[in-house]
């Protein structure tokens, strides 16, 4: 017998915006000592907790959580989650990405190292802009508009906001990167194209990007390369070859084996479930 894991769960996909993208906001009311996982997920994922506790595992290192506070998991890492036997936590969360996430979650102190947003003071902001993206999850302005409220309130109320270390450049680094793979996806780059830009080694491009964002510079270009095609096939009259010369694939097979490799379906078959939906 199937039960769900959820209270509230709605997949939303406004995935139009490149700097942030909103993929899925749920709630659930925990029963005591509810775990979750192990699970590895493509998107960050945000859970702030409303009120109780418990525990989020990342890298083999636990990290207890409370209520008023929030957990964030970057992607293609394993996380485990378990609520409190005592406190039984209730949480809302969001599923999101985007160029930008790289930078904020720095801002506001939160890494793979540091995954909890603890507040500086008590703050309703926060929890009332991600309220209003559960509330009003059909309303993609008002869902965006909240997602950059959150991220404001998560840096101007971080009690673990990072102090600037004199000489380290590997965040401008990283952040060239990604400006040069969000301008020049649709060209048939290489990441020693990237390197080249950022003027650095690729294979130390390589360790400070898969450091940062749990992405290798290769799978980032995949990943942005795939939510542009999504955004296209949506578009019923743009051939799918049209679809790969326009996210910088030059071989339509060699899109359509990836684009199945990272999502599951074949960009036809997205299109049709998206029509079809």
């Amino acid at each position: 017998m199937y039960t769900k894991h959820y209270d509230e769960c709605y997949f939303i996909n406004y995935d139009a915006y490149d700097d942030l993208a909103l993929y899925e906001v749920g709630c659930q009311k925990c029963p005591p000592e509810y775990s979750f996982g192990p699970i590895i997920r493509s998107n960050y994922v945000l859970h702030y907790i409303l009120n109780g506790s418990g525990s989020l595992y990342l890298d083999n290192h636990r990290f207890p959580v409370y209520a008023k506070q929030a957990f964030i998991t970057p992607p293609n890492l394993v996380a485990f989650y378990q609520g409190s036997a005592a406190d039984p936590w209730n949480y809302i969360w969001l599923h999101f990405n985007g160029k930008k996430v790289i930078d904020l979650l720095t801002q506001a102190g939160i890494s793979r190292e540091n995954p909890i947003f603890i507040p500086s003071a008590p703050s309703e902001g926060l929890e009332n802009c991600i309220l209003e993206i559960l509330h009003h999850n059909d309303e993609e302005y008002t869902c965006i508009g909240n997602l950059y409220r959150m991220f404001h309130f998560l840096i101007s109320t971080s009690s673990n906001k990072p102090v600037p270390q004199k000489g380290d450049k590997s965040l401008g680094y990283i952040k060239n990167a990604v400006d040069y793979i969000t301008k020049k996806y649709a060209e048939p780059i290489r990441i020693q194209d990237v390197a080249d830009y950022c003027g650095l080694e690729r294979s130390y491009l390589s360790k400070i990007f898969k450091h940062a964002t749990n992405y290798s510079p290769q799978e980032y270009l995949i990943f942005f390369r795939i939510q542009k095609a999504k955004q296209l096939l949506i578009q019923k009259n743009v051939p799918v070859q049209n679809v790969a010369y326009s996210v910088g694939y030059t071989d339509p097979f060699a899109f359509s084996k990836i684009f199945k490799q990272e999502t599951g379906i074949s960009p036809t078959q997205y299109r049709e479930n998206h029509l079809a939906g």
